[in-house]
């Protein structure tokens, strides 16, 4: 929808997103009720897909409080393209802050100026962070973030291939009860420049032939081919 209540529907591509709705059932739905800070429904020339495009400025939308407090475990997929790598970009936090907050998790792009790929957090008391230097912007890719708080566990999947695992120790608790950021940190700053296709996010560890099947079905809705 146009308008963060629902009742202006988006029927074309140039038109502002300020209502996204959750397609889980759960009503985590996803809203911006700043006119000014909308991402924008476009569809891509070439593959015909739909994204929403974030102008590395203000845009960013954000769902109520999702309780995540009965889980150590979470699998985050997210269909991206990054147009810039001048500085840091949230694509979704869990929680305002994930640096500090217990019990968050959260996806970059990219991680920030220096190592300019992609990351992915998992976090109880103490962050793991998983982070790459590679691919640099322009880039679209298929994300993939496991976090296992009790594993000690954070892996980061590229276009279905692992690239990175971190193994720092988590702390101990499961994750929290906030709000999921979409594009900027806790709607402040670290603006996402880019596109986002799809996101899911899911209170448990998705089996290896779930998580091919999520990432191949987020893949056909971004217009990447994967090798897998």
């Amino acid at each position: 929808y146009q308008d963060a209540s629902g009742t202006i529907p988006v029927t074309a591509a140039g038109q502002p997103v300020g209502l996204m709705k959750d397609k889980s059932g759960r009503n985590n739905h996803a809203y911006q009720s700043v006119s000014a800070s909308r991402p924008i429904l476009q569809r891509n020339a070439t593959t015909g897909a739909y994204y929403l495009a974030f102008d590395g400025a203000d845009d960013f939308l954000q769902t109520n409080n999702i309780d995540f407090t009965t889980t150590d475990k979470v699998s985050l997929f997210a269909g991206v393209r990054k147009l810039s790598d001048a500085a840091t970009g949230v694509v979704a936090e869990f929680s305002a802050i994930s640096t500090t907050n217990t019990g968050t998790f959260s996806m970059y792009a990219p991680y920030d100026v220096t190592l300019k790929g992609y990351a992915f957090r998992s976090r109880y008391s103490t962050s793991a962070d998983t982070i790459t230097v590679s691919p640099l912007s322009p880039d679209t890719s298929i994300l993939t973030g496991h976090g296992d708080i009790s594993g000690d566990k954070a892996t980061l999947r590229i276009n279905g291939i692992m690239i990175a695992q971190k193994n720092t120790d988590q702390g101990s608790g499961n994750y929290g009860n906030y709000p999921i950021y979409i594009g900027r940190r806790g709607g402040v700053n670290f603006p996402f420049n880019g596109h986002l296709y799809g996101l899911i996010g899911i209170g448990r560890l998705t089996t290896d032939s779930e998580t091919i099947a999520l990432e191949k079905e987020t893949a056909k809705r971004t217009g990447v081919t994967l090798d897998v």
